[in-house]
């Protein structure tokens, strides 16, 4: 560790989340714009309901309530994202061993994948094109692939490349075997997915019955929820409420997550 680097606040370190979310969703704004799409979410919502209610509470929370959707779309589509390029990484992999088989350069073979993936893996694939023409080193070059690309696979791969630029050896054959495994871990993380439905299921339904429950009453029977918002200790109850909700939520998510 850098001892003169400063280090680093909750501020920084959201931001840095914040922007490598963005990135790995796909969509082609910035994370300002996508920042900004929060806040317009959460102020059309809380305004919405500020209208509809007319109390200063359920203004913040529709605000919380429509920065959380926007939040949430986001980690949907980066999960979408993320999953795509794991699926597309063997082929990948294997067209590059070919390459290199048929006599290409690594540098000719990651320009040929570039041009032959489908995306969006063939777009990180030519931009280490680009990189490796302008003359960066290969080294450099993975480790700029493995700051957009945040996988394990990925790691592995550029690993297996930088070793193979500084020891040599038949770089080819040790590409076609880490295709082989990342295609059966790919099978075992579906066969595994499929076995942990039933958790997963009943995960999303408890999340969701206290939410659910309490848009019903928010609409169905305003005076009950006007009362508990208008109490300081229904207010502290409902705040509680939501901490205990997130922190099982997140709980049963990190039981149902593999580590391998």
């Amino acid at each position: 560790i850098d001892a003169d680097r400063p280090p680093r606040g909750p501020v920084e370190d959201f931001d840095r989340w914040f922007l490598n979310l963005i990135r790995e969703t796909g969509l082609p704004i910035t994370a300002a714009e996508a920042g900004l799409m929060l806040v317009f979410c959460g102020v059309v919502v809380g305004s919405a309901m500020f209208v509809w209610n007319e109390h200063p509470v359920t203004g913040m929370v529709g605000v919380m309530m429509g920065m959380a959707a926007a939040l949430g779309y986001y980690m949907i589509r980066r999960t979408q994202y993320i999953r795509l390029l794991q699926d597309q990484l063997p082929t990948a992999l294997d067209m590059l061993a070919r390459g290199m088989l048929a006599g290409q350069s690594l540098d000719q073979a990651v320009e040929l994948v570039g041009e032959r993936s489908p995306n969006p893996l063939a777009g990180e694939f030519r931009f280490c094109a680009k990189q490796l023409a302008m003359g960066l080193s290969l080294t450099g070059v993975m480790r700029s692939l493995v700051d957009r690309v945040r996988l394990f696979d990925v790691r592995i791969f550029t690993a297996t490349l930088s070793v193979h630029r500084q020891t040599g050896g038949n770089v080819a054959k040790v590409l076609e075997r880490l295709a082989c495994v990342i295609r059966d871990r790919l099978a075992y993380r579906r066969q595994l997915r499929a076995m942990t439905s039933a958790g997963r299921l009943s995960a999303m339904l408890i999340g969701a019955i206290g939410p659910l429950l309490f848009l019903y009453m928010f609409f169905f029977q305003p005076d009950y929820i006007r009362a508990m918002l208008q109490s300081s200790l229904g207010q502290s109850l409902l705040i509680v409420s939501i901490v205990l909700e997130t922190v099982g939520l997140i709980w049963i998510v990190r039981l149902l997550k593999p580590i391998y």
